[in-house]
């Protein structure tokens, strides 16, 4: 399975839980990130590791205990040669598992980062161990949006690509009503009904956003037992913004093509939602022009339609980072 969804949506946060229920299972992990090269090599030592562990170095071994008692057979245990390779290594530790009804699980984050060619090696030893050998392993990995088109669309990873796909997008408002509350619950806090309304309107329902919020808002209170107030959750919000602004913006802003740049930096200009034609004047473009790089933005989650002709942020501190960011460019942006 591929979780797919922008930075701040939560997916190594999915992964890690997936991990946690797992173990739960008393099934195996081996969590894995693609973004340096040696992806397999981490892989195969991470699960030789597991395989040594879990009493995988030895065999049971018969023999006979003399001519006269030939019939009598005995059984014992000696070392077994280690395999060696991703493929034999998954394999064996893929049998030992088997033979106790449990099994391993593989998340892989930052998937679009990965070597492609370490990618379709993983993908044909995937396939090889699972699919035609049975093995009890599963995989789970997570990535941006722009590996539908590069890596998902590569001829080399069919297996991938049959893989079910899960787009991990921003919260509705009862979820990231749940998501701030239930915490501050949890730890026996509590938050007044302003402060969790604007809470809610400052996160645009990104998962990591949320957690800025909540945290920030926590710590700003002087005793959230007692109650976190409008105060501190204003306090939060302006604490959040900033770091959202360096943690998710700035490495999405890289992302983005020229135009596509130019695009936000002509939406920013308007205090609420931009029409597409105000933007493709500022860009001195015609609407078709514009509406292409229209739907590349709506598609990386950077922008949202808000009506016929109409876009506007999808989060709102993307308007005041912009803004600040050309009050003060970045030396080589």
């Amino acid at each position: 399975m591929f979780l797919i969804g922008n930075r701040g949506a939560g997916k190594t946060a999915l992964l890690n839980a997936l991990e946690e229920r797992s173990r739960e299972r008393n099934w195996l992990t081996i969590a894995a990130n693609a973004s340096n090269p040696g992806l397999l090599n981490r892989i195969e030592a991470e699960a030789l590791v597991l395989f040594q562990e879990r009493g995988g170095r030895f065999r049971r071994t018969a023999g006979r205990i003399g001519q006269r008692l030939d019939r009598v057979w005995v059984l014992g245990f000696r070392p077994s040669p280690l395999p060696k390779g991703l493929r034999n290594v998954l394999t064996a530790l893929g049998d030992a598992l088997g033979e106790r009804g449990l099994g391993v699980l593989i998340t892989i984050d930052e998937l679009q980062s990965g070597e492609r060619h370490e990618l379709r090696r993983f993908a044909s030893v995937l396939q090889q161990v699972t699919r035609r050998e049975g093995r009890p392993i599963a995989f789970v990995g997570a990535a941006l949006p722009r590996i539908e088109d590069t890596l998902l669309a590569d001829d080399a990873v069919t297996f991938l690509q049959r893989a079910a796909r899960r787009q991990i997008n921003r919260l509705d408002e009862t979820a990231t009503r749940t998501a701030i509350a239930q915490p501050i619950r949890d730890w026996n806090g509590s938050i007044d009904s302003q402060g969790l309304e604007v809470a809610i309107r400052a996160t645009s329902g990104y998962p990591f956003m949320i957690q800025l919020v909540g945290y920030h808002s926590w710590e700003a209170a002087a005793d959230p037992q007692a109650g976190i107030t409008l105060a501190d959750v204003t306090t939060g919000v302006s604490r959040a913004q900033s770091q959202i602004g360096s943690l998710v913006l700035a490495p999405a802003w890289k992302d983005l093509s020229p135009m596509d740049r130019r695009f936000l930096e002509a939406m920013s200009l308007d205090e609420s939602e931009s029409t597409l034609a105000d933007i493709a004047a500022r860009l001195q473009r015609d609407l078709k022009y514009a509406s292409v790089y229209r739907s590349r933005l709506i598609k990386s989650d950077m922008i949202a339609a808000t009506g016929i002709g109409r876009v506007d942020f999808v989060h709102h501190a993307t308007r005041y980072w912009i803004r600040q960011r050309a009050a003060a460019p970045r030396p080589g942006e």
